[in-house]
């Protein structure tokens, strides 16, 4: 039976999300590509050398710890396996993104404005439903003008860090 978050557990749930979404770039696109470098009929990768093994357990591990910080400083359970999934489920979500952008021919760094910004919120609250934890359609509706600039802002840094190659 599904289970809809309060305010405070589900933003709780949602930010684990976007630390995963900003892990895989601290390996600096090194690791073993999921697709493992095949590539589909048109010749194009299925997702490309940015897509990691390495780099989607990194996510995970981060989400997940984030997720356990925030559980026990708010004494609430639901909060590590809910943030866990949030976290995976924005990962696969960058991956579905990842999918599209080849299929269309964009090349790896390109940018794919919308998608580029809402793949990971939309599969964290995708996986989040799926799990049963459901986040409130006015928060969730809430967060996605501020999601894009927080992707935005945390992209400029890396970019500037020297951790990207493309400021978006």
């Amino acid at each position: 039976m599904a289970e809809v978050l309060t305010t405070l557990p589900a933003l709780a749930a949602i930010l684990p999300a976007l630390a995963a979404n900003g892990s895989p770039v601290l390996l600096r696109g090194r690791g073993t590509p999921i697709d493992g470098g095949r590539r589909m009929p048109d010749g194009r990768p299925v997702l490309g050398p940015g897509k990691t093994w390495e780099g989607l357990a990194l996510g995970t591990l981060n989400g997940a710890a984030l997720a356990a910080l925030f559980s026990a400083l708010l004494g609430d359970p639901r909060i590590l396996p809910a943030g866990t999934i949030a976290a995976i489920g924005a990962l696969l979500g960058d991956v579905a993104a990842a999918f599209i952008k080849r299929r269309i021919g964009l090349p790896r760094g390109a940018p794919a404005p919308i998608l580029d910004q809402l793949d990971f919120y939309s599969g964290a609250l995708a996986a989040l439903a799926l799990a049963g934890y459901l986040v409130p359609l006015p928060l969730a509706a809430a967060l996605a003008p501020v999601i894009p600039l927080l992707h935005r802002a945390t992209n400029m840094a890396a970019y500037r860090l020297g951790l990207k190659n493309v400021p978006w």
